[in-house]
């Protein structure tokens, strides 16, 4: 079974922190985070949300999308630029949504050997200027179980079971 990511909430309202454990080398993390070819495979869940291609022009100043299909069978995409890339260690790069109109924040990927895994720490910036926001991005934990799995089990969206409704 998928476990999730513990979610941190800033005592500061402008950013939320998630971050897991994941028994694989902090290169092989890396390249599950930006490799065109894999992000699908891992980023989704049936009954949620699912990354159904990604595109990636790794270097600085270079371009990012994602798209896919969302629990009510409409599309989306999420597309930005990459401030920053030190691999194995650090990527930044700026997040707009379809489903938040032009807003424009920040996601953090820090990524951190310890033993024989690596700490993989996820923190969502720029949110202070829209608090509703906040809500969107509650899923981070979940996301992080979905790349765990996928590199300690080989889980993917495929065969990973779909989310149930739970009636909450």
């Amino acid at each position: 079974m998928t476990q999730m990511g513990t979610l941190h909430t800033s005592p500061d309202p402008d950013s939320l922190t998630s971050e897991i454990q994941i028994a694989a080398d902090p290169e092989r993390v890396f390249q599950a985070l930006v490799d065109p070819q894999q992000v699908p495979l891992w980023w989704g869940q049936s009954g949620i949300y699912r990354c159904t291609a990604f595109d990636a022009d790794l270097r600085v100043g270079g371009n990012w999308r994602s798209t896919g299909i969302g629990p009510d069978g409409n599309k989306f995409e999420v597309h930005g630029e990459f401030l920053i890339i030190d691999p194995p260690r650090l990527l930044v790069y700026t997040w707009i949504a379809s489903w938040t109109g032009r807003a424009q924040t920040t996601v953090h990927w820090e990524l951190e050997p310890k033993d024989r895994y690596t700490l993989l720490r996820i923190r969502h910036t720029g949110l202070a200027a829209r608090p509703e926001l906040t809500q969107s991005y509650r899923g981070w934990p979940r996301m992080l179980g979905w790349i765990q799995a996928f590199l300690e089990t080989g889980e993917t969206v495929a065969t990973r079971p779909p989310l149930q409704a739970t009636g909450d």
